[in-house]
């Protein structure tokens, strides 16, 4: 059952980076759009070294627990690493024109994608502690925190970058909420810009 929920993970994860596509500015519903579920291989937990993983064009780069390679999406790449009962999200998008308003609508579009997939309402998603921010840097942030009756429990955040929106989630099967919490903030927390590494260098 938990590989199988998290198939669907890894399929919505394909359709975008959000189950919003964001093409030229406008915001189009990605069921419009088919993906195959990837081939991934499973890793222990207490066997997964993160790494850090680029996304080459925008040159933003975030740690996930596995190696791993981009898959093309509608306006974007989506990096997807999963253990035996997780799966972690890092997707960047170009997103030219879209506000921080926008970020409700797209994650709102996120749990619809997902619960139009499942067989019961025991996996649909319902969201809590949804809330905007600005990180120190000033882009324009959305949390969420996601969980289903069947036990389900992640963590959903959507960054605006300049033209490019990052997508990070991090979903538990069968898993203590707060290890899912704890690699949902190493996720985020890893995340650099270039900007970021040519400071480091100096």
């Amino acid at each position: 059952m938990a590989m199988t929920r998290l198939s669907r993970f890894q399929r919505l994860a394909l359709l975008t980076a959000s189950t919003t596509v964001i093409t030229g500015g406008a915001l189009l519903p990605s069921t419009a759009f088919a993906a195959p579920a990837p081939d991934t291989t499973s890793v222990a937990v207490a066997d997964a070294r993160w790494v850090e993983t680029k996304d080459a064009p925008s040159g933003i780069t975030a740690q996930l627990p596995e190696k791993t390679e981009a898959e093309r999406v509608p306006g974007g790449r989506t990096y997807i690493a999963t253990t035996d009962s997780t799966v972690v999200q890092f997707s960047v998008t170009e997103a030219p024109g879209i506000s921080q308003n926008d970020l409700k609508i797209i994650f709102k579009g996120y749990l619809m994608g997902y619960n139009e997939t499942v067989e019961s309402s025991d996996e649909k998603l319902t969201s809590s502690n949804v809330r905007k921010g600005t990180t120190a840097d000033g882009h324009h942030t959305l949390h969420a925190d996601v969980r289903s009756p069947d036990g389900t429990v992640g963590h959903v955040d959507l960054i605006l970058v300049d033209d490019y929106m990052i997508q990070t989630a991090t979903i538990g099967i069968d898993e203590e909420p707060d290890t899912v919490k704890s690699d949902h903030e190493k996720l985020v927390d890893s995340i650099q810009l270039p900007a970021d590494k040519r400071g480091q260098a100096t």
